[in-house]
């Protein structure tokens, strides 16, 4: 490894490639008594040479440092020998962080370890400038992975903890997990659950954090594009125009995408809720339409055959073709006959009003206009 390091020049390189002062980590090494640390925070961002990045993951694989980070085989025999407290709110923490992770051999170790599953009080905080610790919630940790979700069922965790487990359905129903899904209902998860005022937090960035009121539970199977999550949902008829901290209802949400991947799902998860009474022409809070924010063709070909209003306007007086990005959906308007000569709230028409947005894009919709004008 020291001959790696020697080998990449390490000693000659800056002392610090910091593109964001969001986290940091330092590689250093010492020869002979000459020392050398490099700091790396987001140093991609900085011009961070990729040999240091590719250095920073070899010695993270011979400390075996992801035992620790994601709890891989043998954080459980690390931990025995730091003659670690099993039965800690720390140790309730890594557990969590286990689940997240879908660590299912490390869960179980866990448990047979020690860590108890009824959550213990939050340590008080010894910095009031610290973030305030959560309450572990092990459940909702592992509600994108069936199999770990299934250790924690079988273990009765949070069997009377009806907030966790209505937390963990809108994690596993935002995460598109089906099986996990009916594993909750079935467990006494709420698939009407009221979320429009919780404050939901997890140790997964990747699912929520910190947000507000994400309405109820049809909205985040809809926002997962998978439809047959959607359709396990609708079966126990939720409220439909539920809507979100934004505004949102389950289809405006559902249609929400840039993933040309997901055209196709969404545009049957729109169908679904639209046929059991969902509204095409649902406003949020600034008064978009779906057709407003969605970008996918597919998606919007679906919403305009269910009668979305090409020519709804917005709070600021702009329809659709003000908004959309998607190049592709210009001809698809003007087929529906968007009105260009529609103003918005600035007395500008939509040619106006996109001017210098993109040369590509006002190039399609000239092209469209010459196109239909003759």
């Amino acid at each position: 490894m020291a001959k790696k390091i020697v080998a990449a020049d390490f000693y000659s390189m800056e002392d610090s490639y910091c593109g964001a002062p969001i986290f940091s980590s330092s590689l250093s090494i010492s020869i002979d008594g000459h020392v050398k640390s490099v700091r790396d925070c987001v140093g991609q961002w900085a011009g961070i040479p990729t040999v240091i990045l590719e250095l920073e993951d070899e010695v993270d694989a011979v400390a075996r440092v992801r035992r620790w980070t994601k709890g891989e085989e043998g954080l459980v025999a690390a931990l025995r020998a730091e003659k670690f407290d099993f039965a800690s709110y720390d140790a309730q923490r890594i557990l969590e962080n286990a689940a997240v992770g879908g660590q299912t051999a490390t869960v179980r170790e866990l448990l047979l370890a020690g860590v108890p599953v009824k959550p213990l009080p939050v340590p008080q905080k010894d910095n009031p400038d610290d973030v305030a610790s959560e309450r572990v919630r092990l459940l909702a940790a592992a509600s994108a992975h069936p199999d770990t979700l299934q250790v924690f069922l079988d273990s009765g965790v949070s069997r009377d903890d009806q907030k966790d487990k209505d937390l963990a359905l809108d994690f596993a129903a935002r995460a598109g997990k089906l099986e996990a899904v009916r594993a909750l209902i079935s467990y006494g998860a709420n698939p009407n659950a009221d979320l429009s005022r919780a404050r939901i937090a997890t140790v997964d960035p990747n699912v929520i954090i910190g947000q507000v009121g994400p309405g109820n539970i049809l909205i985040d199977a809809a926002r997962s594009g998978i439809p047959e999550v959607v359709k396990e949902i609708l079966r126990y008829r939720p409220n439909l125009e539920t809507k979100n901290y934004k505004g949102e209802t389950a289809l405006f949400v559902a249609s929400e995408s840039t993933r040309s991947d997901e055209d196709e799902r969404r545009a049957e998860c729109v169908r679904l809720l639209a046929k059991a009474g969902a509204r095409v022409d649902v406003r949020d809070k600034d008064g978009n339409t779906p057709l407003h924010k969605s970008y996918l063709l597919d998606v919007d070909e679906e919403l305009l055959r269910l009668g979305a209003d090409v020519n709804a306007r917005n709070h600021n007086g702009e329809t659709p073709i003000f908004t959309n990005m998607n190049i592709q959906v210009l001809p698809l308007f003007l087929l529906h006959k968007a009105d260009l000569t529609i103003r918005n709230n600035r007395g500008e028409n939509v040619i106006e009003a996109r001017k210098g947005r993109g040369n590509a894009w006002d190039e399609a919709l000239h092209k469209e206009i010459a196109r239909t004008s003759r």
